[in-house]
C-alpha cells in the first residue's frame, strides 16, 4: 500500500533540475569556433550534469521516505507493490518514446541514424554501459542508473530493516569514493562515459537514502538543528560553487560529483524546512510544481527536439531554443496527461490490491499455524 505523503518543494525542485537539462541540452554546441562559444558548451554541459544529479537526490530522498512511512503505517514493507507502481510509472512512457523513434527515423525526421542495439539497451536499462548509441537514447543512460536503484535499494531496505539498511548504504558509499578515483585512473578510456555507470555513482542516491532513514530516527532533530541552521545554507552554497568552478577549470569532475552527491540531499532537506525564504516560495509556486509533476516526460521528449548539438553558432541555438523548449512541453502534457496519470492511478490501485491479497494471504497462514499448534 503506498503511503500518501506529500514532501513540500520536491516537484519545484524537479522543475529546476528539468530545467537544467534542458539549457544544457539546447545549448551544448558542436564544434564552436570560438573560446566563448566553446565555454558557453562547456558550461551547458556541466550544467545538465548538476540536473541529472539532483534528480538522483530526489529518487533516493523519496524512495526511501515512503518506503519508511509504509514500514511504520502498516508494518512491512510490500516490494512486489512497490514494483507494480513503478512499473507503471517508468516503463509505459518510456516504451511509447522508444516506440516513436524508428518512426521518426522511418521518416527521415531525425538528425542522425540510429544504432543497431541502441533501443534493446534503452528498453532493458543497460544504456549506461552501452557504447553506441545516437543522442536520441543517449539520455537513457540516468533512466538507466535509475532502475539498477530501484533494484538494489528498496529490497535492502525491506530485507535489513531501518540500522542494517543505513549501514549497508554507508559501506556502498564508501566503497563507491575508493572505486571511483582508481576506477577513473586504471579503466579509461572505456567505449562509454565513466560517470555514467552504475557502479561509479551509487553514492547520489544513496547519501540521500542514508539521510532519509537518519531523519525517521533519534537523529532527526539535531540533524534539522543543523540543516536550517544559516552558517549551513551559506556553507553549502560556497562549497558548491566551488566545486563547480574547480570543474570549469578543468580539475578533478570526480570531486564535484562527490559534492553534489553529498550536498545536495542536505540542501534539499534544509529548503524543505524553509517556508518562509523566498526560495521555498519560488519552489512550491505552481508553475514550478507543475514542471516538476511532468518532468519525467519532458527528460524523455526533449532528447528529440533539443538538439544543441546539430548547432555551431549561438544565435542559431538561441532562437530554436523557445521553440524546441514549447514542443517538448506539448508532447510531455500530452504523455502526462493521456498516458502517464491514468496508469500511475491504475499503478496506484493495483499496488492496493496486490497488498489486500498479501495481507489477507498472510493472515490466513498465521490463522493455519495456530490452529495447528
Amino acid at each position: 500500500m503506498e503511503p500518501q505523503v506529500r514532501i513540500p518543494t520536491l516537484d519545484g525542485w524537479r522543475g529546476v533540475a528539468i530545467a537544467a537539462v534542458m539549457v544544457s541540452h539546447g545549448f551544448l554546441l558542436q564544434g564552436a569556433a570560438t573560446r566563448p562559444l566553446r565555454a558557453i558548451s562547456y558550461f551547458a554541459g556541466h550544467l545538465g550534469g548538476t540536473g541529472v544529479a539532483l534528480f538522483f537526490a530526489i529518487s533516493g530522498y523519496l524512495i526511501t521516505t515512503l518506503l519508511l512511512v509504509e514500514r511504520a503505517q502498516v508494518g512491512r514493507i510490500s516490494l512486489l507493490g512497490f514494483y507494480v507502481r513503478r512499473g507503471f510509472r517508468i516503463l509505459p512512457p518510456a516504451y511509447l518514446f522508444l516506440m516513436v523513434l524508428p518512426m521518426l527515423a522511418g521518416a527521415g525526421w531525425l538528425a542522425e541514424a540510429l544504432r543497431p542495439g541502441e533501443l534493446a539497451s534503452a528498453a532493458f536499462f543497460y544504456n549506461n554501459y552501452w557504447a553506441d548509441r545516437s543522442w536520441y537514447t543517449a539520455h537513457f543512460w540516468s533512466l538507466s542508473m535509475e532502475e539498477h536503484f530501484y533494484l538494489l535499494w528498496p529490497a535492502l531496505l525491506a530485507i535489513l530493516g531501518n540500522r542494517r539498511a543505513l549501514l549497508t548504504a554507508g559501506s556502498l558509499v564508501i566503497a563507491t569514493l575508493l572505486w571511483r578515483p582508481w576506477s577513473l585512473l586504471h579503466m579509461n578510456p572505456l567505449p562509454y562515459p565513466a560517470l555514467q555507470r552504475t557502479d561509479m555513482r551509487l553514492d547520489a542516491f544513496l547519501f540521500a537514502c542514508a539521510l532519509a532513514i537518519l531523519l525517521h530516527s533519534r537523529y532527526r532533530v539535531p540533524l534539522l538543528k543543523v540543516f536550517t541552521a544559516p552558517w549551513f545554507r551559506v556553507l553549502s552554497a560556497v562549497v558548491l560553487v566551488a566545486a563547480w568552478t574547480w570543474t570549469l577549470a578543468g580539475s578533478a569532475p570526480a570531486t564535484r560529483t562527490l559534492v553534489e552527491s553529498a550536498l545536495l540531499p542536505c540542501v534539499l532537506v534544509s529548503v524543505m524546512h524553509w517556508p518562509g525564504s523566498r526560495l521555498f516560495r519560488i519552489l512550491e509556486s505552481a508553475p514550478l510544481r507543475w514542471t516538476g509533476r511532468i518532468s519525467y516526460g519532458l527528460y524523455l521528449w526533449q532528447q528529440i527536439f533539443l538538439v544543441g548539438r546539430s548547432f555551431t553558432a549561438l544565435p542559431t541555438a538561441a532562437a530554436i531554443f523557445l521553440p524546441s523548449v514549447a514542443l517538448t512541453f506539448g508532447a510531455a502534457s500530452l504523455s502526462y496527461y493521456l498516458l502517464e496519470r491514468p496508469l500511475l492511478t491504475y499503478g496506484r490501485t493495483l499496488s492496493n490490491r496486490v497488498w489486500m491479497v498479501s495481507r489477507d494471504t498472510r493472515l490466513k497462514l498465521e490463522a493455519s499455524s495456530i490452529m495447528e499448534q
